[in-house]
């Protein structure tokens, strides 16, 4: 794939290259005289398609179990490794597919909602819910409790969907920047127990998360209302100095990011949701 392929809203690191003009190939001292931050940025994601992803119809090299590049439209193939420049867990409440209400209130740090606020939601095509946020405070709002989606069902899931939000570098694709990995619902437990707990250990013997390449691949699992695909992890050795000083840049230069398509993250499938929100 070509730079001139990739969109030009999104973001790329471009490394010096003999096809710079004669003017840049030195360096420019540039003045930063306006007042825009790593905030305006929006990342595009890596997605697992499913069947009834958009992108599905849309596009005719994408396929159910397959990864999906949001930023460029490009399918990754069933496998892809990365390397994670930082990584944060958060909440976002969500209102189901069928009520296409969209995200009525996030909280990017998993402890505090950006908003209070009351909405009816349709939980099915016969069912109606009203989700609230009295207190900012997420644990004191209960909405990340069993029971909270359908009040009058106990074994309802969490109103509140938990998310890990990891930003990658993707080794084998340098030239389309950074991307963001985003895990919920039934993908909550493959990250705990295949990238998470290999994070900790690299961290717990000194080693930085920005040094270690992991390999996603797709599985497809079974559940009550039919087979999904799922995301699984595997180590796949160290990061190259390149990249792991690539990957430390971004953390710091993109430390305050948005996410282009959040809403993609309700594609994901719904089982085993609701486990223990640490990392």
């Amino acid at each position: 794939m070509k730079k001139a392929d990739i969109k030009k809203n999104e973001v790329a690191i471009v490394e010096p290259n003999s096809a710079l003009p004669d003017y840049l190939r030195n360096g420019v001292v540039t003045s930063d005289d306006d007042n825009f931050d790593s905030s305006d940025v929006s990342i595009p994601m890596v997605k697992l398609l499913q069947g009834l992803s958009n992108e599905c119809t849309q596009f005719a090299e994408a396929k159910a179990g397959n990864f999906w590049h949001t930023g460029i439209d490009m399918s990754l193939g069933s496998s892809f490794k990365f390397v994670v420049a930082s990584r944060r867990k958060k909440y976002l409440l969500i209102a189901p597919i069928a009520d296409g209400q969209g995200v009525l209130a996030r909280s990017d740090d998993a402890k505090t909602w950006d908003r209070k606020g009351s909405w009816e939601v349709k939980i099915d095509k016969k069912n109606k819910a009203t989700w609230n946020i009295n207190s900012l405070d997420v644990a004191q709002s209960g909405l990340t409790e069993w029971g909270t989606s359908n009040p009058d069902d106990e074994n309802s899931p969490p109103a509140a969907t938990l998310v890990y939000e990891y930003l990658v570098l993707l080794p084998d694709y340098p030239e389309v920047g950074p991307a963001v990995v985003s895990l919920a619902r039934s993908a909550i437990k493959k990250a705990k127990r295949g990238l998470n707990d290999k994070i900790q250990l690299h961290r717990n013997n000194g080693r930085p998360l920005q040094s270690i390449t992991f390999m996603a691949k797709a599985v497809e699992e079974a559940s009550d209302s039919g087979a999904y695909n799922n995301w699984s992890f595997t180590s796949a050795g160290f990061a190259s100095e390149d990249v792991y000083k690539q990957a430390l840049a971004v953390s710091k230069l993109l430390a305050n990011y948005s996410v282009k398509n959040e809403e993609a993250v309700i594609d994901e499938p719904t089982a085993d949701v609701g486990e223990s929100s640490a990392f």
